[in-house]
Order: C-alpha cells, then sequence, then structure tokens
C-alpha cells in the first residue's frame, strides 16, 4: 500500500472512531438524563455530525495526529 493511502486511511479510521465514540456518548446521555428514545439520541447525533464546523474539527485533528505521528517517526515508513 502506497504511504499516502496508508496515511489517508489511517485519517479515515481515525474520524471513524471518533464518530462512533460522540455516537456511544450522545445516544447514552439522551437515554440516561431525559425520556427520549434511542432513535431520538440517534437524531441528535445525526444533526450534531453534519455540521460543517464538526466535520472540519475532526478532519483537522485526525491530520494533525498522523502528521505528528510522521514527525516522531522521522520520516519512517
Amino acid at each position: 500500500m502506497p504511504p499516502l493511502t496508508k496515511k489517508v486511511t489511517d485519517i479515515a479510521i481515525a474520524i471513524g472512531l471518533t464518530l462512533a465514540v460522540v455516537f456511544v456518548i450522545i445516544v447514552s446521555n439522551g437515554m440516561l438524563t431525559s425520556r427520549s428514545s434511542y432513535i431520538q439520541g440517534f437524531n441528535t447525533w445525526l444533526s450534531f455530525i453534519q455540521r460543517p464546523d464538526i466535520i472540519g474539527t475532526m478532519m483537522l485533528t485526525a491530520l494533525v495526529t498522523v502528521l505528528y505521528g510522521m514527525w516522531q517517526q522521522g520520516g519512517k515508513r
């Protein structure tokens, strides 16, 4: 796998994991603190992750993390 493809894959995995963690937090918070259903929590999560500032923050964080890891390794594979 080419190094650039590997880095893009790492970024996509980091974003996906972030989405999953936010999903668990928002849905469980909605179910534990109010009389809402799973669907209401899902809708809240969906509206949250569709915001451009949230998407940009996740992408920037993943990109900086991958670039920092590359810098720490000295550019090694």
